[in-house]
């Protein structure tokens, strides 16, 4: 395969077992065909955790959300960047999602929260209600500062009201009027969430990904079953759906949690398929590492090249497949671990 992707987006952040001392800092890189990533900016923020927001009406403006830092908005292609925290309590954001009909942008955080905000970054709102759940006091991490966060949103762009998170540790939350009010919905599904994702041909099917498989629900996120046959690393990670074919998913997940991943095996990793909406996996492996050693961070496509996918590992490399999967090369190496991807368009 060319290296013929398009300029990409790459939100790194460097843990224990990520980048060494001494490697490129933390921040957004931008990476060209055929290029080398270079920086484009927000360092000194913490890093980023989750991949950059491009605007859902004007291509040019761009949100991050940084650990340290809050919100970031760039209202030039990312050249420069400003705060955009007016509102935002808690600055240490994990996840951060657009709805792209209303254009409301949503940001999880640590402590576990939600903001909304109707300005495009301008002021944000606290979502009281989840605040007021008596199960968010048993909602914890295990490990410092012990907090649990909202570690991934995911949006149905048929339903603007549809909110649903995924609680490192405290399960699947989920709102159905746009974040005023918000429900637990952990029936069936593992306490540890990681990722959760609405099928966009049916808003009543779910996915959530956790530290013990894969989880599907068929009544818009209320109750889950497992869904993980044919996965053999049940630590399960990132989740990309096709955006032409919405039955076919990509998963990455890894044997064991993070603190294993320092072992001299690694993570132990592996990348799966499911062409039925989750109910079946099938492991992919065509130009993938091996043995596969770093774990699989995040998961990105492109709607301009439907069976594009782009993949980041924990040891700051990005591999790309233009068949969505099918096979994958490596496009770019020697980053932080690579929290994000975003395809960008000029």
């Amino acid at each position: 395969m060319a290296r013929d992707h398009p300029p990409l987006l790459l939100a790194t952040h460097s843990m224990a077992m990520g980048g060494a001392p001494g490697g490129p800092p933390d921040g957004v890189y931008r990476l060209e065909p055929g290029g080398e990533p270079a920086l484009a900016g927000l360092t000194g923020q913490g890093g980023l955790l989750s991949p950059v927001v491009v605007d859902a009406d004007d291509a040019r403006r761009w949100y991050a959300g940084t650990r340290a830092g809050g919100v970031w908005r760039g209202d030039d292609a990312g050249a420069t960047w400003r705060e955009v925290n007016d509102g935002l309590v808690y600055k240490e954001v994990w996840s951060l999602a657009q709805h792209p009909a209303t254009g409301a942008l949503y940001a999880g955080t640590g402590p576990p929260a939600v903001f909304t905000s109707a300005d495009r970054g301008g002021t944000w709102r606290i979502c009281q209600h989840l605040m007021t759940l008596p199960s968010r006091r048993a909602w914890e991490f295990p490990g410092p500062p012990f907090h649990a966060h909202v570690k991934h949103l995911g949006l149905a762009a048929a339903d603007p009201g549809l909110v649903l998170g995924a609680v490192e540790e405290g399960g699947v939350i989920r709102s159905r009027d746009g974040g005023r009010t918000w429900a637990v919905s952990n029936d069936g599904v593992e306490f540890d969430c990681h990722a959760v994702a609405v099928m966009p041909d049916d808003p009543a099917v779910v996915l959530a990904t956790a530290g013990t498989g894969v989880y599907r629900s068929d009544d818009g996120g209320a109750t889950f079953t497992a869904s993980h046959d044919g996965i053999a690393k049940r630590y399960m990670t990132p989740l990309w759906t096709h955006p032409d074919r919405p039955g076919l998913l990509l998963a990455g997940g890894s044997q064991l949690p993070p603190p294993g991943w320092r072992r001299p095996q690694g993570a132990a990793a592996a990348v799966y398929r499911s062409k039925d909406h989750g109910r079946t996996w099938e492991r992919l492996g065509a130009g993938l590492p091996d043995p596969f050693v770093p774990a699989p961070i995040s998961i990105a496509g492109d709607r301009d090249d439907p069976d594009a996918v782009y993949l980041g590992l924990s040891d700051g490399s990005v591999w790309a497949s233009r068949d969505a999967g099918e096979r994958f090369q490596d496009v770019a190496r020697g980053l932080p671990m690579v929290t994000g991807i975003t395809v960008i368009r000029r």
